[in-house]
């Protein structure tokens, strides 16, 4: 299954220094990918989260790891 901006929904929850994002697909909520604190700075670091584009960035490492 591919994963498009379509077919998933990001779900995100930053308070101070907690951070979540979480990729899940639309019509079912189970989650494809997440991130937790550290991950996510580790992540944005890395280039495969783009604060700026969470939904957008994060469908695209599903895709390119091979998540279902």
């Amino acid at each position: 299954m591919t994963h498009t901006l379509q077919n998933t929904e990001i779900r995100t929850w930053f308070e101070r220094d907690r951070m979540h994002v979480e990729l899940v697909h639309a019509d079912s909520d189970a989650t494809i990918v997440e991130w937790w604190d550290k991950e996510v700075s580790e992540a944005i670091e890395d280039g495969f989260l783009n604060p700026s584009d969470y939904h957008g960035s994060a469908v695209e490492y599903a895709n390119e790891i091979g998540l279902k």
